[in-house]
């Protein structure tokens, strides 16, 4: 439906999409797709994550929750590995529309999600380590959070996983995750493999330019699918300043308020405009390439 960045990761009031690097997305994509393999060191492309496979998605979730919890158990704590059912069940939840929202609710109210605070997903390191955790006095739970995490709270591996950025990661998380994925994937202008070749597939090409169209229509220039998200993460940021924006006032508030406006505005189109040329396109290019690989 959306790019990858529809649901932004925020860290202290500053949201954080992932890094394209220099270069076109296309350029990246390319010299990915030839020299970085999956986590697992196989060079094939799936639909996953990090153009893994299913099979290598779970085996990485698996490798990188033990060495969390390796780390943890060193540093004095307990972890409980996250399963791989329990964790990719977590990534729907905190990378797609919250419960009790259609996405076509959600995009009304929230638009992108941007701008628009949207409830967040309660998972954090799943139940039974919240409950550890929860059992902790408050200095120990400072001391949990920030060596299985480190400076970020909300950079957990579920969340970074999901959204292919592990820019913020630190502590036993950073850790373990240096240890499973390979330079290539930890690298900022790393490109999923498998979204590059959706992406140059002629049918999501010729899809791009009638959504573009589509969107030129209802007054909106933008080239391709991601720019309005990218532009409302630019323009929140130069509102904010870093900040939270649960905590602007007076003008500034005035203007957050315009700015969810019309971001509402913008998505909305955005999602009727990817219904009609977009997801069908993209589904069809998804499953013949997954069949080919």
């Amino acid at each position: 439906m959306f790019a990858k960045s529809f649901i932004p990761l925020i860290i202290g009031g500053i949201v954080v999409l992932a890094a394209c690097g220099g270069g076109s997305d296309e350029e990246n994509a390319t010299d990915t797709q030839e020299t970085t393999p999956a986590a697992n060191g196989s060079q094939e492309i799936g639909k996953e994550e990090f153009g893994m496979t299913e099979e290598q998605l779970v085996t990485t979730i698996d490798a990188v929750e033990s060495s969390i919890a390796d780390c943890m158990t060193e540093a004095g704590f307990e972890y409980i590995p996250i399963d791989a059912e329990t964790f990719r069940d977590a990534m729907d939840l905190v990378g797609g529309s919250p419960p009790g929202f259609s996405d076509e609710e959600f995009v009304a109210q929230y638009g992108y999600g941007i701008t628009t605070l949207p409830p967040k997903s309660d998972f954090r390191f799943g139940d039974e380590n919240q409950r550890i955790f929860d059992d902790l006095s408050t200095e120990d739970q400072v001391a949990y959070t920030r060596t299985l995490v480190g400076d970020h709270e909300t950079a957990t591996f579920v969340l970074m996983l999901e959204q292919e950025d592990f820019l913020p990661a630190g502590g036993c998380t950073e850790k373990a995750i240096e240890e499973v994925f390979t330079p290539e994937q930890l690298s900022p202008s790393f490109f999923n493999p498998f979204d590059a070749l959706v992406e140059q597939d002629p049918r999501m090409i010729d899809a791009q330019e009638n959504w573009s169209n589509c969107m030129k229509e209802a007054g909106f220039e933008y080239a391709t699918q991601g720019d309005p998200e990218d532009e409302f993460v630019e323009r929140l940021q130069t509102l904010t300043g870093g900040a939270n924006p649960a905590d602007l006032t007076g003008s500034d508030k005035d203007a957050l308020t315009e700015l969810q406006g019309q971001e509402r505005a913008i998505a909305a189109v955005d999602f009727e405009c990817a219904r009609e040329h977009i997801d069908d396109v993209e589904a069809q290019v998804e499953r013949d390439i997954s069949g080919r690989n």
